[in-house]
């Protein structure tokens, strides 16, 4: 990383008890990477972080620690809280002036978890707001980067922050704004797993053009989630099977945010399905994703995950308000799962079943006018 940091703050404001021990470990893990980190040490430090004692710090400490990030085989999680608790107070355009570019996705191509946590961390910092989320599309090269993180990544840990991050800066970059109504009045909801906010300022909507316009980003999603041809393969085929449950998660979140995004087709044939239910105009990354992208598997654990994506799918469906058109593009694509998935045509039918009291109706009402 960078060290071009421009320091600010009374350096004597809320003074930090035990800073020059801290400094010395810093400098003992640089020197020696096998030295144990002194986690107490490390969490008196970051409990007395303030917005006020904070920026004097940078200089001396984002250094060694973004180093000892990038380089360390222990378990991260100590040190990365610290340094994101050190990079808060900063926007993701004054981060970029300590973690260039360049900097970055040498992080993000660390098969070090630790360093690709630190990158998914400053980036994340874009989703604050639709100004810098916009800033971030016109660094084609981290977005790319960011993800084959997200489907490539074998740890879990980075593989699911990383959908976190994408789908944040997918949030504050939409350009649609639902009423503010989700469940049982509610402006927000959680559902297995999936937690959506209401959004009261609208984004500039030039991330998703990038990721889901952009011929090359799609054929990159694609190719990730698609069983290798090539023989030998060149990525074991759990691996895939990772990336594919990943799209289906992030798919989810991002049908509540603009499901018309990503049941486009912006080129011709690029995702093909077998069906002839769905105009190939409405045959998008969703479609092939929900139809397409496991036909033929006989993994069962997969077809599970299918089950699962289209149990949340339809949950958080029914609760986001949507327009005639976009009710229709969740009817078809249902209606043709089901056609020839007797097990997912059960399981939806029993859900109501295992849902919240107050729900159930709703939900088997919503349920059953999809179906028939």
């Amino acid at each position: 990383m960078s060290e071009r940091i421009i320091p600010d703050g009374n350096p004597d404001a809320h003074p930090i008890s035990g800073l020059e021990e801290f400094q010395a470990h810093l400098a003992e893990l640089e020197n020696d990477p096998s030295v144990p980190f002194n986690l107490k040490l490390l969490d008196d430090i970051e409990l007395q972080l303030t917005e006020s004692n904070i920026p004097p710090l940078l200089p001396t400490v984002l250094p060694p620690l973004t180093q000892i990030l990038k380089s360390t085989t222990q378990d991260p999680s100590p040190l990365l809280s610290l340094t994101i608790k050190l990079l808060s107070p900063l926007t993701f355009t004054r981060t970029l002036t300590i973690a260039d570019p360049p900097s970055i996705l040498t992080a993000l191509n660390s098969p070090l978890s630790g360093a690709n946590l630190l990158a998914l961390a400053i980036i994340h910092k874009a989703a604050k707001a639709p100004t810098e989320a916009a800033l971030l599309s016109t660094l084609p090269d981290v977005v790319e980067a960011l993800i084959r993180r997200w489907l490539e990544s074998p740890d879990v840990g980075v593989g699911e922050r990383a959908a976190k991050v994408l789908g944040d800066l997918l949030e504050s970059d939409c350009e649609t704004i639902r009423p503010a109504e989700g469940v049982n009045g509610a402006s927000s909801y959680d559902f297995n797993g999936l937690s959506t906010t209401r959004r009261r300022i609208p984004g500039h909507g030039r991330l998703w053009r990038v990721i889901f316009t952009q011929r090359p980003f799609l054929e990159l999603i694609k190719t990730l989630c698609s069983p290798e041809t090539a023989h030998p393969p060149t990525r074991p085929r759990h691996q895939t099977s990772l990336s594919q449950g990943r799209l289906l998660r992030l798919l989810t979140r991002l049908a509540t945010l603009d499901i018309r995004a990503i049941s486009t087709a912006h080129h011709q044939a690029l995702f093909p399905l077998s069906t002839t239910a769905i105009a190939p105009s409405d045959q998008g990354i969703l479609q092939w994703a929900a139809l397409e992208m496991l036909s033929g598997s006989d993994d069962i654990l997969m077809h599970l995950n299918l089950i699962d994506f289209f149990e949340t799918f339809v949950s958080v469906m029914r609760v986001s308000r949507l327009t005639p058109e976009e009710n229709a593009i969740v009817k078809k694509l249902v209606k043709v799962a089901t056609e020839g998935d007797g097990q997912l045509k059960e399981a939806l039918r029993g859900l109501p079943n295992r849902t919240v009291e107050e729900e159930a109706e709703p939900l088997r009402a919503y349920i059953s006018d999809l179906l028939d």
